[in-house]
């Protein structure tokens, strides 16, 4: 089945469930927002900027491209009639409320299958449904403290570093695309859809998969295990250059270590082992890397292909692949913010059909009323439920 064909209804108000549906509209699915009436807390993210008399966050365009918005009030009957038509149609539902939050709006799994057997129902949430901790709200770094991510980042005096990236809202959004395409797969066989949850607990938690079955199978804490293997060794390390920017170096395998080592011309380096002589052999590296800037390492390194990286800022890292490399960066054409700076997705550019051109943005009341009008709503009635404030 291709994507373009799948009809997504999102009701999604936070970053898990909002990759989820910006996952599914990169690879060309349909993809409709069910938004609240007033605006939302990431539509108020900073940073915000005020154009033409609104404020726009950047926060929000970040995550909302080539989705159609509709503003429906859901706790009134006739938005929640609204609803139902459009899921008539559907073949996703995704939601990021906590458990029991559609069930009262009346939009829970086993109503709106009802209605639409085919349909899969994608839930992202802290702890699962079956939880005792269900309902309990939380946020990336709740997940990422409670899963021992933050315990394993620390600074020097043992204080944990908060992650540049939200980790279980990336993981949980991932893992919920996958189960949805698998669903879909599935559905091509069976003809009925399929409930799908994802804990967002547990999805940081796997990021742990590995260190996790050393720490549990040795019954040593994960500190333990990288005082007795440690993972920053000579040969996979970071160091500081000249001009204060820093070399990624991870020359592992013996012919990468050996170019790496010709390079820097320590070949008398050689003799000594990585593991028990790391210490002697890293303050050696070091003083030499520190002897020239970034820029005079990566041009000595540049055609030595021995895993040598810069660390590159965010600017740099879109410009880093050489000409003809596939597209990292895209824009999105919005009508106050002009053309918004987009990084793909790796899956669209392989897949999906879409150009740079397509991306685009929304109006909420062009929307709105264009999709009433889809499912049979007249004018007057659309006008009626605006002066009711349904929509």
């Amino acid at each position: 089945m291709s994507f373009a064909k799948l009809k997504v209804l999102d009701f999604t108000h936070l970053l898990p469930g909002e990759i989820v549906s910006t996952l599914m509209s990169d690879l060309g699915a349909q993809v409709l927002r069910i938004e609240r009436l007033d605006s939302t807390l990431n539509e108020r993210l900073p940073p915000v900027v005020v154009n033409q008399g609104v404020a726009d966050s950047l926060y929000f365009w970040s995550l909302h491209r080539n989705k159609e918005r509709i503003k429906i009030d859901l706790k009134s009957p006739q938005g929640l009639e609204i609803v139902k038509k459009l899921v008539e149609s559907a073949d996703v539902v995704i939601e990021n409320f906590r458990p029991g939050v559609m069930d009262r709006l009346g939009l829970g799994p086993e109503v709106l299958r009802e209605h639409n057997p085919r349909l899969i129902y994608c839930s992202v949430n802290g702890y699962g449904s079956a939880s005792k901790w269900g309902t309990k709200p939380g946020h990336d770094l709740n997940f990422v403290a409670e899963t021992g991510i933050l315990f394993e980042s620390q600074d020097q005096s043992g204080k944990p570093i908060m992650p540049s990236v939200f980790v279980s809202d990336y993981m949980s959004g991932t893992y919920a695309a996958l189960a949805i395409t698998a669903a879909l797969y599935e559905r091509e066989a069976t003809g009925i859809g399929r409930r799908i949850e994802i804990s967002m607990f547990e999805s940081a938690l796997s990021a742990l998969a590995v260190v996790g079955t050393i720490s549990l199978y040795l019954n040593l804490e994960p500190s333990e295990i990288h005082a007795k293997y440690p993972d920053e060794l000579p040969n996979h390390r970071v160091y500081r250059c000249l001009d204060g920017r820093y070399l990624a170096a991870a020359p592992i395998e013996p012919e990468f270590w050996l170019k790496f080592l010709t390079i820097i011309e320590r070949q008398d380096l050689l003799t000594k082992n990585v593991i028990s002589d790391r210490d002697f052999l890293s303050a050696e590296i070091a003083e030499v890397i520190a002897s020239k800037t970034l820029a005079n390492w990566m041009l000595l390194f540049s055609d030595s292909n021995c895993c040598v990286s810069p660390v590159n800022t965010v600017k740099e890292a879109v410009n880093f692949l050489p000409e003809g490399s596939t597209r990292v960066l895209t824009h999105m054409p919005h009508s106050r913010l002009g053309n918004v700076p987009q990084i793909s997705n790796p899956i669209k550019q392989i897949y999906s059909k879409k150009e740079e051109a397509e991306w685009s943005c929304t109006d909420t009341a062009r929307e709105t009323e264009k999709k009433l009008k889809s499912i049979g709503l007249t004018d007057v009635q659309i006008e009626a439920m605006k002066e009711a404030r349904i929509i």
